[in-house]
């Protein structure tokens, strides 16, 4: 896989959006919308991050990163008061995907889950914006953010408004003999994805035909095509 740095940040309010990868990027025409409500109304610090997985599917002759970077960013007047970076990571065909119709797909899903390593660290902190965030909008003016922590003592206006910013970066690369079709002919690369929340007995579709393009932009796309390849994961190929 080439190099890859592009970044999709958005700013989001609710902490369960961790596993939801495309929600946040896409446009509404690749939305399902009918999950896209239901997880709105979904308590964010009552999501099992342990459990809940996401799926994604990825033409076969592209390639990407065994692991996701997440970071997530608390900010009260651009001051940043608390940041912590965790992995997804890229379990493959490792896992069963209920819910998900693998007979009408082009290939098996990709499933997405929290890195074990970063397990205590990520319920730590959803625990801690749980106790500060009565409602749900992780944190409330007028209150310090993230208690104990150093960045966090200062004097803070009663109106000053306090942000969460999730910013997601998962490298992908095209590889030499997949470039005539993807960068010469322009085939639209598109992603599928679904959550699997808690104990929900089956995946959920979220995005359908999300084109790469659209998350990358147009300058990140041209990027993709100029990039060394990277070897795919041995993990996760099937």
């Amino acid at each position: 896989m080439g190099e890859m740095g592009n970044r999709s940040g958005v700013k989001i309010l609710r902490l369960g959006a961790l596993l939801v990868l495309s929600v946040l990027i896409s446009a509404c025409l690749y939305l399902d919308i009918g999950t896209v409500l239901s997880l709105k109304k979904l308590d964010p610090y009552s999501v099992d991050l342990v459990s809940s997985r996401a799926a994604v599917l990825i033409p076969d002759d592209i390639n990407y990163a065994p692991s996701v970077e997440v970071t997530v960013r608390v900010t009260r007047g651009g001051q940043v008061l608390r940041e912590e970076v965790f992995a997804l990571e890229v379990v493959g065909g490792g896992e069963d995907l209920p819910g998900v119709n693998l007979q009408k797909l082009a290939g098996k899903p990709l499933v997405v889950r929290l890195a074990a390593a970063d397990y205590d660290r990520a319920i730590a902190l959803q625990k801690r914006l749980s106790a500060l965030d009565e409602t749900h909008q992780w944190v409330e003016p007028g209150r310090d953010t993230m208690t104990g922590d150093k960045k966090a003592d200062r004097a803070i206006a009663a109106d000053e408004k306090a942000s969460g910013d999730l910013t997601i970066g998962w490298q992908f690369s095209i590889p030499s003999t997949s470039r005539d079709k993807y960068c010469r002919r322009h085939k639209k690369i598109g992603l599928t994805a679904w959550v699997k929340i808690n104990d929900d007995p089956g995946y959920r579709r979220v995005v359908h035909g999300l084109p790469l393009k659209r998350i990358y932009g147009r300058k990140g796309k041209k990027a993709l095509c100029l990039t060394p390849d990277l070897k795919p994961s041995k993990s996760a190929r099937r």
